[in-house]
């Protein structure tokens, strides 16, 4: 039981850290490699607000996230805008790279070592006398299910979230129905760098907190986003719970060091059946 409850609790970061990278697929058309180091930035921000200004955790985590977010649309600015017309070849070496400058400063600013973010110990909720997960777990999931229900409603009910549904399907076609579509850009780098560094925050809690972290994620992320359909946000949901779930479950018949590879296997199963991915289409 408690390896299943792992998996729900893998599959829910693996929501909120794959959710901004389909967005930017699907409304610039190509792979931000830079997105798994934001889930860096996140988690090492709220460790110097919590270690270093001795912030409430709450107050570190909320602050994090605002500032990844601005730090991500600001990097967009200056590296991804300015090469968008040279191709999606060039933006994905120009994210590539980035990945590696960003990983460099944070390196050079905080070092190697593995951290936590020294949270006590929370207690365990228990059922039927069986303790089945932490009130810090229970939290990951709660965060998980409110950002999935509030992308739902901006999806879905405001006017941005209907024009990104627009850009997502044609950007063109958007641009002539009067859609403005660089304010539409800047929002979904916001809400895509914000919900990367919520992410690595959530990894960080349930675990440690190091330097590897970006690019140990980035390559699960794409394996979710393939399985779910390049590009299809509800689709992109469905295959974090099956992928988290599979490689928490996995563990016990496989060693733990091959939990990802549990992530891969998948993704050549599910191109085998089903080459589009879980469903076909867009954000809807």
């Amino acid at each position: 039981m408690e390896y299943v409850i792992y998996g729900i609790i893998t599959g829910c970061i693996l929501i909120i850290a794959s959710i901004g990278f389909s967005m930017v697929w699907k409304t610039e058309n190509f792979l931000n490699i830079a997105h798994g180091q934001m889930l860096l930035i996140g988690a090492y921000m709220a460790y110097l607000f919590k270690s270093v200004l001795n912030l409430p955790f709450a107050l570190a985590m909320v602050l994090s996230v605002i500032a990844t977010a601005v730090l991500g649309l600001l990097l967009a600015k200056v590296f991804y805008f300015p090469v968008r017309k040279s191709g999606i070849l060039v933006l994905l070496f120009t994210s590539i790279g980035l990945s590696w400058v960003i990983y460099g400063i944070v390196q050079a600013i905080v070092g190697p070592q593995i951290r936590t973010f020294g949270l006590e110990t929370s207690k365990m909720i228990e059922l039927f006398g069986r303790q089945i997960l932490s009130f810090q777990e229970l939290l990951i999931i709660v965060i998980s299910v409110a950002c999935v229900v509030g992308l739902h409603f901006i999806l879905t009910k405001t006017k941005n979230g209907k024009g990104f549904r627009a850009m997502a399907e044609n950007r063109d076609l958007a641009q002539l129905r009067g859609i403005n579509s660089k304010k539409l850009s800047n929002y979904v780098w916001l809400l895509s760098s914000g919900l990367a560094g919520l992410a690595g925050i959530l990894l960080a809690m349930s675990g440690t907190l190091n330097m590897e972290l970006g690019w140990q994620q980035i390559l699960i992320i794409m394996s979710v986003v393939i399985v779910g359909g390049m590009g299809n946000l509800y689709g992109t949901m469905l295959a974090a719970l099956i992928i988290g779930l599979s490689m928490d479950v996995s563990t016990v018949i496989v060693p733990t060091s091959y939990r990802t590879a549990i992530a891969f296997v998948i993704v050549i199963l599910v191109l085998l059946i089903r080459p589009q991915g879980l469903s076909k289409g867009g954000a809807h």
